[in-house]
């Protein structure tokens, strides 16, 4: 909007929104989604705590930014949860207000909460012994995540003169037009996609090539492919924003799907990333059934490296210890294509380099 002005017959129970049966309707696909959603994301989230936690502190920075990741998407979820309605009524500006004010809040909730867990998600990476250009593109990745987290943030609290009036509907403010929203907005959902399938659909290849056994490849790979879903969530609610853009802004309805899909994609990015962390129990629970996914070797893992492991002279011999041919495949990188941290022991690099590489086995 350009400017902004209240009726001259304005009142503060003056109904401006009427909210139809088709609200209530999808209320409650926002609720019967968004909470069994949350629910399940918690499972794999607190089975990575776990694992980096015990029997040996092994918490990282990038375990700090998906707990931090986590917060922001249920803040996120708690900030859009004020637009439900289950029940056909007229919203009294008071209501109307309240409702936009905090809605608005949640474009840069979200946009700090997607960061972080993009975030977290190549740190996790910066954990395995990669060669220097590997490095540097993740660098480069978390620089591009976090320019434009940035960038969408300030854009929201500055873009209007006075800067309250971007959210404050009571003050007449000088906005951007609507084309200019369009362009950024399209700018930030495009690298939001990108980034997306960069970290979704790319490692799935590099994760193939690694030296596993078949069984546990295609765990791995079944675990990580959650990460399409993202993308596909991110895909319809560029869709819907679009459609909400040129219904007028006025489409309470239409506004509650763009919030289903936007909490959806945050819980579900959250559960791609920390899935792998239930590679253990599922190994576990296949071997139950007779079926064995790796082979001899307990203490190989190819996600965890011990630090010593990790000096510049060693990343050859740990490069080997994990399987060089994947970590050389073109390809990106992200958590929720690799197995989760386990502990590979208290082995001296003399013998981890004379140990040949094999699977890992049963712990």
């Amino acid at each position: 909007m350009d400017n902004f002005t209240l009726p001259l017959n304005f009142t503060p129970t003056t109904p401006l929104f009427h909210i139809n049966d088709r609200v209530p309707y999808i209320s409650l696909i926002h609720v019967s989604t968004t909470i069994p959603l949350l629910a399940l994301t918690l499972v794999p989230f607190f089975a990575r705590i776990y694992v980096r936690i015990w029997p040996e502190w092994r918490f990282g920075l990038d375990d700090g930014f998906i707990v931090a990741g986590l917060a922001s998407a249920i803040t996120d979820w708690a900030l859009l949860a004020r637009g439900l309605y289950f029940e056909p009524t007229d919203i009294s500006w008071d209501e109307t207000f309240y409702t936009v004010t905090l809605s608005y809040f949640a474009i840069p909730v979200w946009s700090l909460s997607m960061t972080l867990i993009k975030t977290s998600i190549v740190l996790s990476f910066l954990r395995l012994p990669l060669k220097r250009p590997w490095r540097f593109g993740l660098y480069t990745l978390i620089a591009i995540l976090v320019s434009f987290g940035l960038a969408n943030t300030l854009y929201s609290f500055l873009k209007c003169d006075p800067k309250p009036g971007a959210w404050d509907l009571h003050i007449p403010a000088r906005c951007p037009g609507g084309r200019i929203d369009s362009i950024v907005s399209n700018l930030c959902s495009g690298a939001n996609i990108l980034t997306d399938l960069v970290l979704s659909v790319v490692p799935m290849f590099l994760l193939w090539n690694l030296r596993r056994p078949l069984r546990e490849r295609i765990l791995i790979c079944s675990l990580t492919g959650i990460g399409l879903f993202v993308t596909v969530a991110s895909v319809m609610k560029v869709v819907l924003i679009e459609e909400w853009s040129r219904s007028g802004l006025g489409d309470w309805a239409l506004s509650l799907s763009i919030a289903t899909w936007t909490v959806t994609e945050q819980f579900a990015s959250i559960l791609a990333a920390c899935s792998p962390s239930l590679k253990k129990p599922i190994e576990g629970l296949f071997r139950r059934w007779g079926i064995q996914l790796v082979e001899e070797n307990p203490e190989i893992s190819f996600m965890y490296v011990p630090d010593e492991m990790r000096a510049e002279e060693t990343r050859r011999m740990a490069r080997e210890r994990i399987g060089s041919q994947g970590l050389q495949t073109e390809g990106g990188l992200n958590e929720h294509h690799l197995n989760d941290v386990e502990s590979v022991g208290d082995k001296s690099l003399s013998e981890s380099a004379s140990t040949p590489v094999r699977a890992r086995g049963p712990a």
